[in-house]
């Protein structure tokens, strides 16, 4: 079991690096084409002459190593993840860890440029000298701040969703192995015997679950409480975007003259169905 949920949290993180990879870089190199395209319209408007090369030098040098830093920032947001209970220290450990990402980030960039622009552009180039390096960090520490706060938003909103996702396949496991239904409540953890379930309504964020024993108000879609319905092996199918309901409880569906139904159940309750969903009513 420990092994199964080891190898489940590292399939987990390799995808969220695949997808962090995916979106930053796309977004970086969007940004990039933007800033130096942005640049050569700018000149050719006013009139200006310049070397078409430095644009994307300019912008790829920056580029480049917030792409290479962007390894580190994996690294370090998965040993210190914004997340509940810790995220006040581990954004202060950020806050530090940004003001050193952004010294590497302009050395690197700085130095670079002082390197290729003499070599590409014949520019004898300087990158601290105006108006002084002091001057020129803070300049491009603003900069820097903002985009390592993007890719640590972006890096937690995707552990949020693998999160979310881990938890649901959790529950889909615990229903299949178990029978049993895993709904949340805020701080609160309900397990419920899938077999006494009856129906469930969607109520804004939450939904509505009513069971033999009683009725619950949980954090889940209907689409996933049918998931862990199905799991389960219980016949639960929707009716209606908003309803959900146990096929073997049903006795009775009546037309309402306007290609809905009203669907009558074993207790006398009914709810109401929509044409949309009547096939899966009908089916065997």
């Amino acid at each position: 079991m420990e092994n199964r949920e080891y190898q489940l949290e590292q399939d987990a993180e390799r995808r969220l690096s695949r997808v962090a990879i995916l979106v930053v870089f796309s977004l970086t190199l969007v940004m990039m084409s933007v800033n130096a395209s942005s640049l050569l319209m700018e000149a050719a408007r006013d009139g200006r002459e310049i070397n078409p090369l430095f644009p994307w030098l300019s912008e790829g040098t920056s580029a480049f190593y917030i792409l290479v830093l962007f390894f580190v920032l994996l690294k370090v947001e998965r040993r210190f993840p914004i997340e509940p209970g810790h995220w006040r220290q581990n954004l202060a450990i950020h806050a530090g860890i940004a003001m050193v990402w952004s010294i590497v980030h302009v050395l690197a960039m700085g130095l670079t440029r002082d390197a290729i622009y003499p070599l590409l552009l014949d520019w004898d180039y300087r990158f601290f000298s105006y108006p002084g390096p002091v001057e020129v960090f803070l300049y491009e520490f603003r900069k820097d701040l903002v985009t390592y706060t993007l890719q640590l938003m972006t890096l937690t909103a995707l552990r949020t969703i693998e999160w979310h996702r881990m938890e649901a396949a959790a529950a889909r496991r615990d229903a299949r192995e178990s029978q049993r239904l895993t709904l949340k409540c805020g701080g609160r953890v309900m397990h419920l015997e899938a077999e006494g379930f009856r129906l469930a309504k969607a109520a804004g964020n939450y939904v509505e679950v009513e069971f033999l024993t009683g009725t619950h108000l949980a954090r889940i879609t209907l689409s996933e409480l049918q998931k862990q319905l199905t799991e389960a092996r219980i016949d639960a199918v929707r009716c209606h975007r908003s309803w959900l309901v146990n096929k073997a409880l049903v006795t009775e569906i009546r037309p309402t003259g306007e290609g809905d139904v009203s669907i009558h159940l074993d207790n006398g309750q009914t709810i109401p169905g929509s044409r949309r969903y009547r096939g899966q009513l009908d089916r065997a």
